[in-house]
């Protein structure tokens, strides 16, 4: 089949989605495909891969802002942007004749749908948050498919849209996230607890800086960047924790594994917009305990008890105790973390190309 993932921010942003389109595009490839990625123009993510990236310019969301009511209309300037991208995308999305093409985000859904009817191809819409903007429910019910990233999401998108919504998880490169040869972790002083993620408000950071305020014996490295860092810096130094806070920036994905060794567990903090939780599923196939808010698909890809511990949303305190926990229990811990690879064995992505694979042939009716 030729197919086109289309979706602005592979090139120019980190994320799961943009790693979820970057490793589905590999392994559609790996099994005979011939695909296309389409994004922003911007700094090349992937700048080593053999694939086919075409990039197209847009006019970034914020220049929208300008323009009466748009302000704090974030969702109508996110489609603004997308639409702007579109404008140039398109003619490629006209003369590439693919069989399918797969958008990550509803915004996308006018100028796919548009291009399908004039080329027969078959459009699928990725779910993987709450991107919804007036007028989208009717342009959702011409897709000829929905996939979502976790049940979570699939029953968020649903009771807008009322279409059929396939849950496919988001997938991990076990040659790449797997267990180290031997655990090091035993040997660590002091506890080091690690954060990977863009630090934005929703991902909750703060919470964990107040309980590591709590917990003495312990260290946090940041591994991500963001608007929020500078806030970030500076409530680590006001609560006094500054000199056990390591800010990393951001951090290549084949850098993860290395790092992911290095620490006792990762803390995921989200309070928002998390509908799956794909650096919870890498750091368990690298046997890394997880300690996780339990919000939205967290708690669909962790297992509480067998690889980590959940605690309330922006429960400072009680993310302290789940810390402490793993400080005063190391066979707990040592536990979770022989348990985690095989939990997370089910989110390789040979088994979600073949959902995905599923869905594409019986669109087209292979």
């Amino acid at each position: 089949m030729r197919i086109a993932l289309y979706n602005l921010t592979t090139t120019t942003a980190y994320g799961g989605v943009e790693s979820f389109v970057w490793d589905l595009a590999s392994q559609l490839r790996e099994r005979g495909h011939m695909v296309e990625i389409f994004g922003g123009n911007g700094p090349r993510r992937e700048a080593t891969t053999s694939l086919t990236v075409r990039t197209f310019p847009f006019i970034n969301r914020s220049a929208f802002a300008w323009i009466p009511g748009l302000a704090r209309a974030y969702a109508e300037r996110k489609l603004l942007e997308r639409l702007s991208f579109a404008v140039f995308a398109f003619p490629r999305l006209l003369w590439g004749r693919y069989d399918i093409i797969h958008i990550q985000k509803p915004y996308d859904m006018l100028p796919a749908l548009f291009a399908a009817r004039l080329t027969g191809a078959s459009v699928i819409l990725g779910c993987h948050g709450e991107d919804f903007f007036r007028g989208d429910r009717w342009l959702a019910r011409q897709m000829d498919a929905a996939v979502s990233c976790s049940a979570f999401n699939a029953q968020t998108v649903d009771s807008r849209y009322h279409i059929p919504i396939t849950v496919v998880y988001n997938g991990i490169d076990t040659r790449v996230f797997h267990p180290p040869t031997n655990d090091t972790t035993t040997a660590l002083v002091p506890f080091k607890v690690l954060f990977v993620g863009r630090l934005q408000e929703w991902k909750g950071v703060r919470t964990i800086l107040e309980a590591l305020s709590m917990v003495p014996d312990a260290t946090l490295t940041i591994a991500g960047d963001g608007n929020d860092r500078t806030l970030l810096e500076a409530h680590a130094g006001a609560l006094g924790v500054s000199g056990r806070v390591t800010f990393l920036g951001s951090v290549p994905r084949q850098e993860l594994p290395a790092l992911m060794y290095q620490h006792h567990a990762l803390v995921a903090s989200s309070y928002a917009s998390e509908t799956f939780g794909i650096g919870l599923v890498e750091a368990q196939a690298c046997g890394l305990p997880v300690i996780a808010s339990r919000f939205g698909g967290f708690v669909e890809v962790v297992s509480e008890g067998k690889t980590g511990l959940f605690y309330p949303p922006r429960d400072a305190a009680a993310l302290a105790v789940c810390m402490r926990t793993l400080i005063d229990q190391p066979e707990l811990r040592q536990r979770l973390a022989r348990h985690a690879p095989a939990w997370a064995s089910q989110f390789s992505w040979s088994a979600v190309t073949d959902r995905i694979e599923s869905v594409y042939r019986t669109v087209r009716g292979i």
